[in-house]
């Protein structure tokens, strides 16, 4: 497979976990990308860290990447609430989430009455925030936006726990309101990464560790997609529940192994 551009997950296929440990093969990939002048934007649903203080993990695991490379859900988010003219903003995740959207300039309030609620990835959730946001979008009308909806996310113990897609589904099965979707695999999530290296779908590979959301995201826009077996998902065969135009052209152990096994042509 010959590409001109790359979309690369973070958790699960650079680093391993939420400990932001490099996953074998994994810097070196970026580092061989470098004489070939191909670009590339990490996509990543982190709702926990700024682009700052993602990039120094990064840095720290080895990665040396720009600013400029980094493609959050964050940012596609202040984008959308902007277009729909909202100022308040019900935030649930975490103090570092809500200060992201304060420096964006939205007012962040924890009261019902809000233009906007926006789910990141809450580990102390509690029933009385819960509530709030059912409130805020039943009786208020707030806009319901996800910044992802991914299932399940490896803490830095090694631990599956539940992911945002958990909480925005009780969300909306409590409202019967269907939310926004942000980060991957919106289409405009990805668009915006392609409008960023301009290149079109067709010439740009994927690589994830997400077959159901990340990657078939992808083929549904027409890229390429390759799943690794380095992150949530370790059996190949977790993707014959996906229908045959949304499977992934390849699979491999690794990122690393996607080059040593021939798989792409830089």
């Amino acid at each position: 497979m010959q590409v001109k551009g790359f979309l690369l997950d973070v958790e699960g296929t650079l680093v391993a976990d939420k400990r932001y440990q490099p996953i074998e093969g994994a810097v070196e990939f970026i580092r061989r990308l470098r004489p070939a002048g191909l670009p590339l934007r990490l996509i990543t649903n982190n709702t926990t860290d700024s682009k700052a203080s993602l990039l120094a993990k990064l840095g720290r695991a080895g990665f040396d990447l720009t600013m400029d490379e980094l493609h959050t859900c964050i940012r596609a988010a202040v984008t959308h609430l902007r277009a729909l003219g909202a100022t308040r903003c019900l935030i649930l995740g975490t103090g570092a989430l809500a200060e992201m959207f304060a420096d964006a300039g939205f007012a962040v309030t924890d009261t019902g009455e809000v233009d906007a609620v926006v789910v990141g990835l809450d580990t102390d959730l509690t029933f009385g925030r819960l509530r709030l946001a059912c409130d805020a979008v039943a009786r208020s009308g707030a806009s319901l936006i996800a910044l992802h909806r991914n299932r399940v996310f490896i803490d830095d113990r090694g631990r599956y726990a539940p992911s945002v897609g958990a909480i925005v589904e009780a969300i909306s099965y409590a409202t019967q309101v269907e939310p926004t979707l942000i980060g991957k695999p919106s289409p405009a999530y990805y668009r915006q990464a392609l409008d960023d290296i301009a290149l079109p779908a067709q010439s740009v590979l994927v690589v994830s560790d997400d077959p159901f959301s990340d990657l078939a995201g992808a083929k549904r826009i027409g890229m390429h997609a390759a799943f690794v077996l380095s992150g949530k998902y370790r059996e190949r065969s977790v993707i014959d529940s996906i229908p045959e135009s949304q499977r992934p052209d390849v699979i491999a152990e690794t990122i690393g192994e996607l080059l040593t096994g021939g798989a792409i042509e830089l």
